[in-house]
């Protein structure tokens, strides 16, 4: 968590929620962050005995079970646009961690009991990434990890960092993690630009300057990416031309859409790879896709959930969650038959799956959420702004 002074890896007992232990650092540096965002937006990661935490104002912590320090490592500082919001994974004994951004963008292995880096290797710049990969095994041994990026979807050697393959057909920033579907089929959102936007010279010197980024308190999005771009593209002398601004966005013109991409089976060394279907109606931002039972799932701003068909990309059913029509940034979950889809004002929406899914109930908890909620042996756990809720029948003697 992120406390405003400190980060925090904090420890619930699962049946009663109580604190059992709570490890904090003082980050050395406050990086920028969109309001939804914070110090703590990533999510920790657990080998089951110890844990593994990112914050983007710092760099890596691991604990033990019982909340002693193991190792930190610290990394950055990140030039992400909206702050950082990877999560790190496990491969084996290595805590694989991605480091997109305007610059400097890397994919880096470190050492599950040290922290100590033991490979990295360099991404495409000027990506604006906040996806978490997916780990995929392989038929022969070891594993690869896929990278979902701004501009292709990436396979690493989880031992050596070494790049395995890459398919060119991803264009726009991106939240949303990759969906393995049975070894042989990634599902992607991809949120690319139909039109580069107007060449933002306001006062008509041929360039955009410190004269043409706007200051008013409201169009702080615009001049945040003004200013990256100016810093971070081209010369890097604070000022954009019209080619730096056309070269900066050719890598994010496209559709919007879901796509499913081929990328074979583990056994094949060479598979041929490519998209096998794409859909382009109300697709998500942020939200994460849901594979469930041979149907695709995702939620859009607004409340929207499509339905489609794996195999081939046709949609099934699309309709609002009447009663929460509201901003989605967590990611949809399901279990034993239900879907469940939790609104940034705290609602959460409970779904009979299938192709032609039906609302079963609708949850208010009346406070702002952003975070995907976790499953775990008939438990569900919602972290809103305020608290952690978990929800499920009671445990025997509690």
């Amino acid at each position: 968590s992120d406390t405003g002074d400190k980060l925090h890896v904090i420890s619930l007992d699962r049946i009663t929620g109580k604190t059992v232990w709570d490890r904090s650092l003082v980050p050395p540096r406050r990086e920028y962050k969109n309001p939804s965002n914070d110090g703590a937006s990533p999510s920790a990661v657990t080998d089951g005995t110890n844990v593994y935490a990112f914050f983007g104002d710092y760099g890596l912590i691991s604990c033990d079970g019982r909340g002693n320090e193991r190792w930190r490592t610290p990394l950055g500082p990140f030039s992400s646009l909206w702050g950082m919001g990877t999560s790190p994974i496990l491969a084996g004994d290595t805590v694989i961690l991605v480091m997109d951004g305007f610059s400097g963008s890397l994919i880096a292995g470190f050492d599950r009991d040290s922290g100590r880096k033991k490979w990295e290797a360099e991404r495409p710049a000027f990506a604006l990434n906040y996806s978490t990969p997916v780990l995929r095994p392989l038929a022969e041994g070891g594993s690869e990890v896929l990278v979902l990026g701004a501009v292709d979807l990436s396979s690493y050697d989880t031992s050596s960092g070494e790049r395995r393959w890459s398919v060119a057909d991803q264009r726009g920033s991106v939240v949303a993690s990759p969906v393995l579907v049975d070894d042989r089929t990634v599902v992607s959102m991809e949120t690319a630009m139909e039109e580069t936007p107007p060449f933002p010279d306001k006062d008509g010197d041929g360039v955009v300057g410190a004269t043409d980024i706007p200051t008013e308190a409201k169009e702080w999005q615009t001049a945040r990416t003004l200013n990256m771009v100016a810093k971070e593209l081209g010369n890097r002398d604070g000022r954009i031309s019209p080619a730096e601004w056309k070269a900066f966005w050719s890598g994010y013109q496209g559709k919007p859409s879901v796509a499913a991409t081929n990328i074979g089976t583990p056994a094949e060394r060479s598979p041929a790879r490519g998209t096998r279907w794409s859909y382009t109606k109300g697709i998500a931002r942020v939200a994460t896709p849901l594979a469930y039972g041979g149907v695709e799932y995702y939620v859009n701003m607004g409340g929207i959930v499509t339905a489609l068909d794996l195999e081939t990309g046709g949609a099934t059913k699309t309709g609002r969650l009447a009663g929460a029509l509201d901003g989605y940034y967590a990611s949809p979950v399901a279990a034993e038959g239900r879907l469940y889809f939790t609104s940034d004002t705290g609602k959460i929406v409970v779904v009979r799956a299938g192709g032609d899914w039906t609302v079963l109930a609708t949850n208010d908890l009346d406070d702002p959420c952003y975070a995907t909620p976790a499953l775990s042996d008939g438990k569900i756990f919602v972290r809103t702004a305020l608290s952690l809720y978990c929800f499920g029948t009671s445990d025997e003697g509690h």
